[in-house]
């Protein structure tokens, strides 16, 4: 039902559909140039839709994007239950604690059984000895894990030498988890207004 903006009622979440799905083409192109795959966050619009829209499913031919990050368990819940023809791979964005894991895990067996994906993240290794404690007291199947790397923001990750080696030999060594790669999120770049400053963030970040 088409509503005009004044007649809402407030609080209410609003988003210029066109901007977006703009926005959302941009990046596609330029992934495609790039020859890079994305996995795009869903934080800000929280919606099945919205993750739509940024994979572009019902209009791109070649699959370019492999999954989504959520930051919060509404979030991956919506991403499971989602009815869209969309990647099914979700990774939970934020370092995995004890009281997440069983919700978590829930979904999990919910989204297996249609061929989806849940992704932790650890970035410390009591993570790994308590997601170990869990897999082995429930007699679960192993968790897929990344590794959260801090590469220059400092609000979470481990540090990019002898500790993030470590702690990737750990989980590559543990029967009850399974790498999958590395994560790192440049929130440092928000404050830099410039492309070169920008740029040399994100070269830092792959380098």
């Amino acid at each position: 039902m088409k509503r005009r903006i004044a007649n809402l009622p407030t609080p209410a979440f609003v988003i210029n559909r066109f901007a977006f799905e703009r926005n959302c083409k941009t990046m596609l192109e330029m992934v495609r140039g790039k020859g890079l795959l994305l996995r795009p966050h869903v934080k800000t619009h929280k919606t099945a839709e919205g993750a739509r829209i940024q994979a572009n499913a019902e209009r791109e031919t070649d699959v370019l994007v492999t999954g989504f990050v959520a930051s919060t368990l509404p979030e991956v819940k919506m991403l499971v239950e989602s009815k869209y023809d969309v990647p099914r791979d979700v990774l939970y964005g934020v370092p995995i604690s004890q009281a997440k894991l069983e919700p978590l895990d829930a979904m999990r067996q919910e989204f297996s059984s249609n061929e989806g994906q849940i992704h932790v993240v650890i970035d410390h290794p009591t993570q790994v000895t308590f997601v170990e404690d869990y897999v082995k007291s429930q007699e679960k199947s192993p968790f897929s894990a990344f590794i959260k790397l801090d590469t220059g923001y400092h609000r979470a990750g481990i540090t990019c030498d002898e500790r993030g080696v470590d702690l990737a030999l750990q989980i590559i060594r543990s029967p009850f988890l399974s790498l999958q790669g590395v994560y790192s999120h440049c929130g440092h770049a928000y404050d830099e207004s410039s492309d070169k400053h920008q740029q040399d963030i994100a070269k830092d970040d792959i380098e």
